[in-house]
């Protein structure tokens, strides 16, 4: 597979009305500042409404934490990837996910704007409302604070560069991008990647990149 980088431009616009297009603006910083006021409203919820105790809310919240690793590998590998060859260049994985492959560097396109980001947190709520009843209110929060974390680790690794040490995540999501796209989903975590065996092999490649500055 070959694909072409722009690794210092920015991405064209997704729409050609621009109220949709700044729809699609968002910032680390809001996004993080949105879920925190939300999930301690959730867990205000739960230890005031619902009663649970603050042993059960902190276990809850790691559960949820730890679920968030899953559901990024998930997403990652059967929806922003073609789960038939793990290619991103066309349909709804190029606009949620290959764009970002094409200009890695647009801090525009690291992270979910906020409207489609609580669509989909609403959604995911009502799920874990329906499996977990009231437990829902502590197990939420863990989640999106697991998400908010995906995110400020993919941020930091496409702004900053690889550091000489601690620098696994560098390596490990660079990896996915310019030699085995079909390895190396796991971003926060390679957890997943162990499980599911899709930790990048050595001496592989399955993309030609070509880089135009």
């Amino acid at each position: 597979m070959e694909t072409a980088v722009y690794p210092n431009k920015k991405a064209p616009e997704l729409f050609k009305k621009k109220l949709l297009n700044k729809l699609t603006w968002s910032n680390p910083i809001f996004i993080t500042g949105m879920y925190l006021v939300i999930g301690g409203g959730l867990i205000y919820l739960a230890s005031n409404y619902y009663n649970y105790s603050s042993s059960t809310i902190i276990l809850l919240f790691i559960c949820g934490l730890f679920s968030w690793t899953l559901a990024e590998y998930i997403l990652h590998r059967f929806l922003y990837h073609k789960i038939k060859d793990a290619s991103y260049d066309k349909g709804i994985q190029y606009m949620f996910h290959g764009i970002h492959h094409s200009y890695p560097n647009d801090k525009s396109k690291l992270v979910l704007p906020p409207i489609p980001s609580l669509i989909i947190a609403g959604i995911l709520f009502g799920l874990f409302y329906l499996i977990l009843g009231n437990a829902a209110f502590s197990f939420a929060p863990g989640f999106l604070i697991g998400y908010s974390l995906y995110m400020w680790i993919h941020y930091v690794i496409h702004n900053y560069p690889t550091p000489k040490r601690f620098n696994f995540w560098w390596r490990h999501h660079n990896i996915h991008h310019f030699q085995q796209h079909d390895r190396a989903f796991g971003v926060s975590t390679p957890i997943w990647d162990y499980v599911f065996r899709t930790m990048p092999e050595p001496k592989r490649k399955t993309i030609t990149i070509k880089i135009n500055n």
